[in-house]
């Protein structure tokens, strides 16, 4: 009996992976951005202020860290069909049970989800790389994530008025989860146990980025999460604040991350190409301080505007992605680093959701919130042009660069 590389898949097996990997991939954002357009009602119910705001929207960042610092040991001790599966129920189950608790149980509900959705963004990519047809999956993976992001933003409000209370809205979101469990069932990762190669014993993160010389890109990395995820949990409450309905936020998030989908699906193999992909970085992060200066300024006067030319901004998720796709693959353990970057950056992404908490609970109005979030972005884009090229880095390991012909295969 002979054993099915995942790469070797028919055409109707590679339909099922594909629709497998778009319904797991819509669960990467929905369960953390629906909560924006009702952070206040939420935090309303629970008779709380915009400090426990503040943990709410940080606790899915701090959950990401953990898991990208431990991605390595995870790698190197499950199966890839293992921790899908378990990564989903994971999150179905807190996304249920969150709302009906009390605030305690929301914020751990969110944390525990957050893990599940973590364990979820590192094993999608190994999927995606071993799978067979990587541009195809790529462009799936990175389509549903955006995707559900925006139906996160934009559904929310409108389910609240529809089902009689924000607690069902939320609650609604296990539901994909479930539908994604079902659909790897009936997918190629639905049998055997394929482990992904090259897992190691994670070294020290710290190490791993001054070994490699990718700080800079790291740090890079944890301010645009840092921006994306005040813009995630906050910015709703910054537009109803200055007379926007709830619905219309909703939307307008929805819009900022719609127009993140064609960037991140074309923009990328550019960046790939590109022997400055630090000058994409950086010239896309000035979309993101246009964009924040604009609600700054003028939150309610063009909000559409804004919306489009941050969501520009915030697109630079996926080319920072890239870039650590680049980096990882020059060096003899692409796992350790892409880990060590990723980790970090959460952990440094997870102080701004918080932060803002704070700031507000003593600041009048919006201007200082904002003014700080605009120091970061400006130090963001900076950083950008800081990072460098891929090739500045001393771990060189040509062995684990692309085969062109398997890929076209």
């Amino acid at each position: 009996m002979t054993t099915r590389h995942p790469g070797d898949v028919r055409p109707v097996a590679l339909v099922a992976l594909v629709i497998a990997v778009a319904a797991a991939g819509l669960n990467l954002r929905p369960g953390i951005t629906a909560v924006g357009p009702v952070l206040d009602t939420v935090t309303g119910h629970y008779a709380a202020g915009a400090r426990a705001a503040g943990v709410v929207t940080a606790a899915p960042v701090i959950a990401f860290a953990i898991t990208s610092l431990l991605a390595p040991i995870a790698l190197s001790r499950i199966s890839v069909r293992a921790g899908l599966f378990a990564s989903l129920a994971l999150t179905a189950l807190c996304l249920a049970v969150r709302p009906w608790g009390d605030l305690t149980v929301f914020v751990a509900a969110t944390f525990a989800a957050a893990i599940g959705v973590g364990l979820l963004a590192v094993l999608l990519p190994v999927v995606v790389r071993t799978g067979g047809h990587t541009r195809v999956l790529v462009a799936t993976f990175t389509t549903a994530l955006q995707a559900g992001a925006t139906i996160g933003f934009v559904a929310v409000v409108p389910l609240t008025h529809a089902l009689g209370g924000w607690q069902w809205a939320l609650a609604l979101w296990s539901l994909p989860a479930v539908a994604a469990i079902l659909a790897l069932w009936r997918s190629p990762l639905g049998a055997g146990d394929t482990r992904p190669p090259g897992a190691r014993r994670p070294a020290n993160p710290i190490a791993v980025l001054r070994r490699t010389g990718s700080g800079v890109l790291a740090l890079f990395f944890g301010l645009q999460a840092m921006v994306a995820f005040v813009v995630i949990g906050w910015l709703p409450s910054v537009l109803e604040d200055n007379g926007v309905s709830a619905s219309a936020a909703g939307a307008y998030l929805g819009l900022l991350t719609c127009t993140a989908v064609p960037i991140s699906f074309l923009i990328p193999p550019v960046v790939a190409a590109s022997a400055h992909p630090s000058r994409w970085l950086a010239g896309f992060s000035l979309c993101t301080v246009a964009g924040v200066l604009g609600f700054l300024t003028a939150p309610a006067a063009a909000p559409l505007v804004w919306s489009v030319v941050l969501g520009a901004g915030l697109s630079v998720f996926s080319l920072a992605l890239t870039v650590i796709t680049m980096r990882a693959g020059a060096t003899a353990r692409p796992v350790e680093l892409s880990s060590a970057i990723q980790g970090i950056g959460y952990l440094i992404a997870a102080a701004g959701p918080y932060a803002v908490g704070v700031i507000r609970r003593f600041a009048d109005g919006w201007a200082v919130p904002l003014g700080v979030l605009l120091a970061i972005a400006v130090l963001q884009t900076v950083a950008g042009f800081a990072s460098g090229d891929p090739a500045v880095i001393t771990e060189a390991h040509p062995n684990s660069l692309p085969n062109e012909q398997t890929e076209r295969r």
